[in-house]
């Protein structure tokens, strides 16, 4: 790291501590010593207190002058929230892409409709699975033609990783063939150039997802 620029220094930490809190590395609520951090990537504190205060601007962080920083918790709340923007986002990402996307990027998807991993046991799996949820979600919204509306959703997407992580936690035996089918419903009505459809799918399939992570947030000990 000392031989980066402070600029792109400052990036590569703040791009690791956004990983490991979206990842739960850093688990919600859990302190954050920017002392630790900068011995880690040996800096000085700066560049690191730097990288929190844009993650707090996210509402990654919470800092507290006389406490330091620690990661911020999940909430019911604040999941309640973040589905009810999706529920906005991602159906118009999904209409723009039927509508404007070529041909050629929407055959792409066709990775999507199966995942290996998935038959694995195990932790490994279901970080495979949060990986794979999140890429077929941003595959989409990187298909929409509105820089804003697309910039917005991948942003809400990739903070979505946490709640994914704590409901697959909570529910081990969760069917990851039958989410993947759902998606591959999606791919069929985006293929079909059916944005009503796509965007009526991943409303259902938002709806199921949002009843795994409320149940799952409501029995876990990290919500406040």
């Amino acid at each position: 790291m000392n031989d980066l620029s402070p600029q792109l220094m400052r990036a590569d930490i703040y791009t690791v501590l956004r990983r490991e809190i979206l990842s739960c590395a850093i688990p919600p609520g859990a302190e954050i010593k920017d002392a630790e951090f900068a011995e880690r990537f040996s800096v000085s504190r700066s560049p690191v207190r730097d990288a929190l205060l844009r993650l707090e601007a996210e509402g990654l962080v919470l800092i507290n002058p006389r406490k330091g920083y620690r990661a911020a918790p999940i909430s019911i709340a604040d999941a309640r929230d973040l589905f009810a923007f999706r529920a906005i986002l991602e159906p118009a990402c999904a209409a723009s892409a039927a509508a404007e996307a070529s041909d050629a990027a929407l055959a792409k998807l066709d990775r999507f409709r199966s995942m290996e991993a998935t038959e694995q046991d195990g932790a490994n799996a279901s970080a495979a699975f949060v990986r794979y949820n999140r890429e077929f979600h941003l595959a989409i919204a990187g298909l929409c033609s509105n820089r804003r509306l697309r910039e917005t959703t991948i942003d809400l997407i990739e903070q979505f990783d946490r709640f994914v992580t704590v409901s697959i936690g909570a529910e081990p035996d969760l069917q990851h063939a039958a989410l993947i089918s759902e998606h591959c419903e999606i791919i069929d009505a985006l293929q079909a150039r059916d944005g009503k459809r796509a965007g009526r799918i991943l409303a259902r399939h938002a709806g199921r997802a949002r009843k795994r992570v409320l149940t799952a947030l409501a029995r876990s000990p990290i919500v406040p």
